[in-house]
């Protein structure tokens, strides 16, 4: 295959086609150039437009995209603002999005055929519109930087995929899970009614999808979503400045999701920036307010950290309130009316400064709380909740590090092994890795470096199954005086959504942190996502 097109290229260039987003850096000039070679290429063939009524247009994508070859290194601003005038009219975009999984294939091969996208353009009569067509399925880890709004639809449900995500100018995006049989047909009765969308409430246009295609439908109870917070430091400066936005994404998000998945939320520790009576209350109304986001009132699930039980989070023990003391208790929390148990560990009980250690009594309480399985399950997602993380990261994924050159900066490339390597951790870090593979765990979820990072347990110190780790940044961009000198930190929230799919068998665990601009009178968000996806099964 030539140039790429894939899924950070459809973000890309619908984030750069709106007028009111600036032209972002450019982290990967080769993706760039392949992203506007593609799309002038589709361009040129009439797939965007018909041929006959727009030559001049054609003409000019031929010059456009003579330049872009000739010049590999060039940010390409003045062609991104061509293409801006061009679209500007359009009445709706749509993408193509395959699954990236062997199971999916026949439909991937289907959603990245260039022959396929002919036939559907043929069919359709509005006129401008844009299809953004991949030609390389979605890996199963991948890094979107500047996530352009509507795609964050189709992420939070990249366990249904493939699908068709589309959007009008204004109003709410639509994705359309896609059948394995009848993929074709399913395609074409969605395309055959995007002329409609302007009179057409999307979600009218949604609910007659899911009557013709009834295997589509996603199902709140086929799906549980664990927001996983961490390291909000209630009491500090920046918790104070940022905690209302945290609750106001928190409360979009439920309301947003609420109808395709229950949700739960589970932090990571550092609730507090120290222990003081005043902090107390406030993570009780942090906690209470979480509680009451949830419809049926489920409790979020606390574990701490060492700020929570130390002045500073290093200096000498302190008893924290009554209110606070289930969360000083190892223990299981059993997900009403799902498979999954939250293992709950406190890493701060028997660890010293701001290090971490998982004691022995606490593995024999966790133990006996295993066997039996409630309800006499005998396979239930098992996943592990605990404040320092214990896995020092020798090796950064690329895409890892280009979602981290966008919330921490450039320094990361020479700092960032060094700061896994020396910074403190899970003292015991084998003993726990063990014991996680031994009772099955699935998932590891842990806070404390302020980095949100994903990756697995090297195959070495695992017998069975693979166990995949995801570490929460600050979730109120709250940054260590050492790490403002190690890395030029961008973010202002972080929070991990980790979602487990039980019709597809499906895990995805997505980053998600917000950066804040200011460009003269124009200041705006901006959201990079890193998503992880495997397989669950038994």
């Amino acid at each position: 295959m030539g140039e790429r097109f894939n899924l950070q290229s459809a973000n890309w260039i619908s984030y750069v086609l709106d007028r009111r987003n600036r032209i972002p850096d450019i982290a990967d000039p080769n993706l760039v150039r392949d992203t506007l070679l593609v799309f002038l290429g589709n361009l040129i063939d009439g797939l965007y437009f018909h041929g006959d009524s727009n030559a001049k247009i054609i003409e000019k994508a031929v010059r456009m995209r003579d330049a872009v070859r000739a010049s590999p290194l060039h940010r390409y601003d003045d062609i991104i603002m061509d293409l801006r005038d061009f679209f500007s009219k359009r009445e709706w975009t749509a993408v193509l999005i395959p699954s990236g999984f062997q199971e999916s294939h026949p439909v991937d091969q289907l959603l990245t055929s260039k022959n396929f996208l002919l036939k559907l353009s043929r069919t359709i009569k509005s006129d401008p519109h844009l299809i953004l067509h991949l030609n390389e399925v979605p890996r199963k880890d991948f890094a979107i930087t500047d996530v352009y709004p509507p795609f964050d639809s189709a992420l939070s449900k990249s366990t249904r995929w493939p699908g068709i995500l589309i959007w009008r100018r204004i109003d709410e995006p639509m994705f359309f899970p896609l059948p394995g049989e009848k993929t074709e047909e399913a395609v074409l009765w969605i395309f055959s009614r995007v002329d409609d969308l302007a009179d057409t409430p999307g979600d009218l246009l949604t609910h007659q999808y899911l009557e013709a295609f009834p295997s589509c439908r996603i199902h709140a109870s086929s799906r549980l979503t664990l927001l996983h917070l961490s390291d909000t430091h209630i009491g500090c400066k920046q918790s104070i400045e940022r905690i209302i936005r945290v609750k106001d994404l928190l409360k979009a998000y439920v309301n947003r999701n609420q109808d395709d998945s229950s949700v739960v939320f589970l932090l990571s520790g550092d609730i507090m920036q120290t222990p003081d009576e005043n902090n107390v209350i406030c993570a009780n109304d942090f906690h209470d307010y979480l509680k009451d986001l949830q419809p049926g009132g489920q409790d979020p699930i606390f574990v701490l950290g060492n700020h929570d039980v130390r002045r500073k989070g290093v200096l000498r023990n302190r008893p924290a309130s009554s209110s606070l003391v289930p969360a000083f208790n190892p223990r299981i929390e059993w997900i009403p009316d799902q498979p999954v148990g939250i293992l709950c560990w406190n890493s701060s009980d028997g660890g010293r400064m701001a290090r971490g250690k998982i004691t022995r009594e606490q593995y024999k309480a966790i133990e006996e709380r295993l066997i039996p399985f409630p309800g006499g399950n005998t396979h239930p997602i098992l996943i592990s909740l605990l404040h320092h993380h214990p896995l020092k990261f020798r090796r950064i994924d690329p895409e890892m590090r280009r979602f981290h050159m966008k919330t921490l900066g450039t320094s990361l490339r020479k700092y960032i092994g060094f700061a896994y390597e020396h910074l403190d951790g899970l003292a015991n870090a084998q003993e726990f890795i063990r014991f996680c593979d031994s009772h099955g765990v699935k998932v590891i979820l842990h806070g404390h470096k302020h980095i949100p990072i994903a990756g697995k347990i090297p195959g070495h110190l695992v017998e069975n199954r693979p166990i995949l780790v995801f570490g929460s940044g600050s979730s109120v961009g709250k940054n260590t005086y050492l790490y403002r000198k190690l890395f030029d930190v961008d973010y202002e929230i972080a929070m991990n959504e980790i979602v487990l799919d039980f019709r597809t068998n499906l895990l995805s665990g997505r980053l998600m942190a917000e950066t804040h601009f200011d460009k003269g009178l124009a200041t705006m968000k901006t959201h990079h996502g890193f998503v992880s996806r495997s397989a669950i099964g038994p």
